[in-house]
């Protein structure tokens, strides 16, 4: 197997990973695949030589295509990563508001100011 045929195939392994939908409860298993994936095909990418023949140029093509829609289903994940951590900044700050409510308001004891002198 040449170096652009593996490269086609752990793209191709790539591609449907993304394109089927993951539970949050899965995602960290998910992330880690995708790395796993990533990581191999960098490897087979530098072994990657200039000359390519009819069939190569196909499977080059294909993955280009891939890529870019690999590329865009990683923003799709990065947004979703990120609502998820905004999400759960808004539950730990209304949970720490709801076991102490008077935690942030400033309160001046009924002390009394007088500004003349």
């Amino acid at each position: 197997m040449t170096a652009i045929q593996q490269v086609y195939s752990i793209t191709e392994q790539l591609f449907h990973l993304l394109t089927k939908p993951v539970d949050k409860d899965q995602r960290e298993d998910h992330i880690n695949k995708i790395t796993e994936l990533l990581d191999e095909r960098e490897q087979h990418i530098l072994q990657v030589k200039a000359p390519f023949s009819a069939d190569e140029k196909k499977l080059f093509n294909q993955v280009v295509a891939w890529n870019e829609t690999i590329e865009k289903k990683f923003v799709v994940l990065k947004q979703q990563i990120q609502q998820d951590m905004v999400q759960l900044k808004k539950s730990k700050s209304s949970n720490q508001q709801y076991t102490n409510p008077y935690q942030h308001v400033s309160t001046s004891d009924g002390m009394f100011y007088d500004k003349r002198k």
